[in-house]
């Protein structure tokens, strides 16, 4: 609706009960917080018609008056206020007196927080050689502007350390060459869409990123899962991804503590994935997914390139197949040495690999379409329209591959022993950005 309104033309979006702090949020994040709207009480959705056209009919007169009144700018609660003093006793009672403020603001994770003081943010800075208002980007997707202190001070709440932080700038760049708009309507969305970290080059092993059992918690996740956090700080409190104002997430996901792993390069039979990408391999850096759900798809005894695969490839087909103009179904896959070993072996490069997992990942189209109605249905791409001329049962006979093409299929040698995989709903297009230029 700002958009329509940038051109000129008066717009009044109706907005869903739960949605109007996420509407209040976003106006003031799009430029535009004097734009009105009504409110109805239900999601249209999945909402019967007679409810659909009842809850439209009690607002329109309000929508009209919205239309041809004057707008003021609505009011936002998010403090963009700066330093806060706690006092107490002791420090000890200071700082759980910041974790209730904090926490209760939804300025955090839900997890005690360490104190921003100042001492300790100008030690974080040490470890960049930015100074600290060099703007780094604007984050999505709210847009607010991530200077290098702002993410110091958010990665030291976090428990990061100087040595961190150049990780974490790298990855809150990446995060902003996500699509033209920085994801923005992916990260809005009510599914659970959310950022994954994976670390490439010398740096895993000079601050210890762990590569095996690597999502995991406990002592050898150490590392991987600070600077996950401190990711998630800036994401919650520099773009404004908060829950119920601009993640508007149905069930959630623990994903969005955001988890970060490094590539088990010691025990990959390929190049890898930052190589792929362009970088060298004495080169160091960050690469972002946006993940959609998660699959432990397990093998029990296969020991050929081909068997190990076609496991994957079905393990690929879990979920849906997009019948929208939204770009490509992809999968991210963290494939254990236990499955990379041999079918490196046995002379598949990575991008056989790939190829024979998208070739042989196919499924019911009718039954990985079940999530949309056809009929009438306008969100359906023009090029899926010919569905609409076949019965269920047509559709339930027809195989589809899950992907377009083997480039929207992802591998990285991520693991321990044994052959167990994890797969991951994926898109868009991963960003892969250079950590050693922001390292003091």
């Amino acid at each position: 609706m700002i958009e329509i309104e940038k051109t000129g033309t008066p717009a009044v979006p109706i907005v869903s009960g739960r949605f109007v702090e996420d509407a209040v949020a976003s106006t003031r994040a799009f430029g535009m917080p004097s734009l009105q709207w009504v409110e109805v009480p239900r999601i249209y959705r999945n909402l019967e018609h007679d409810l659909c056209r009842s809850q439209t009919a009690d607002v329109i007169d309000e929508l009209i008056g919205q239309l041809t009144s004057g707008m003021d700018a609505r009011v936002s609660d998010i403090d963009t206020v700066g330093g806060r003093t706690y006092e107490a006793d002791d420090r000890y009672e200071a700082v759980l007196a910041m974790n209730d403020d904090l926490i209760s603001e939804d300025l955090g994770d839900g997890l005690p927080l360490f104190p921003a003081t100042r001492d300790a943010v100008e030690e974080m800075l040490t470890g960049t050689n930015l100074p600290p208002d060099h703007v780094v980007c604007d984050m999505p997707p709210g847009f607010g502007i991530a200077t290098v202190e702002k993410i110091a001070i958010n990665s030291v709440m976090a428990g990061a350390k100087p040595e961190h932080l150049p990780v974490v700038i790298a990855a809150v760049k990446a995060i902003s060459n996500i699509q033209a708009d920085g994801g923005k309507s992916l990260l809005m969305s009510t599914s659970p869409q959310a950022p994954f970290l994976i670390v490439n080059g010398p740096i895993i092993d000079e601050l210890g990123f762990n590569a095996r059992s690597a999502i995991g918690p406990g002592r050898d996740n150490l590392v991987n899962t600070v600077v996950g956090r401190a990711f998630a700080m800036c994401f919650r409190n520099i773009g404004y991804w908060y829950p119920g104002k601009m993640d508007m997430d149905t069930i959630g996901t623990t994903r969005k503590f955001v988890q970060c792993v490094a590539e088990n390069e010691e025990m990959s039979p390929w190049d890898p994935f930052h190589v792929d990408q362009g970088f060298d391999r004495d080169e160091s850096t960050v690469s972002l997914f946006i993940t959609d759900g998660e699959l432990d798809q397990q093998d029990q005894g296969n020991t050929t390139a081909e068997g190990l695969l076609k496991n994957l490839a079905y393990g690929c087909v879990f979920g849906t197949k997009s019948i929208q103009d939204k770009g490509h179904t992809q999968r991210l896959i963290l494939m254990p040495p236990d499955v990379a070993g041999p079918v490196g072996k046995q002379e598949f490069t990575k991008r056989a690999a790939r190829e024979y997992i998208q070739q042989n990942a196919s499924h019911s189209l009718g039954k990985m379409i079940h999530y949309m109605p056809l009929e009438g249905e306008a969100r359906v791409a023009e090029k899926w329209k010919w569905l609409e001329n076949l019965t269920e049962e047509q559709r339930l006979e027809i195989e589809f591959p899950v992907m377009d093409s083997a480039d929207d299929c992802y591998i990285l040698v991520v693991g321990a022993d044994r052959a167990k995989t994890a797969i991951f709903p994926s898109g868009p297009s991963p960003v892969t950005e250079g950590i050693d230029q922001y390292r003091a």
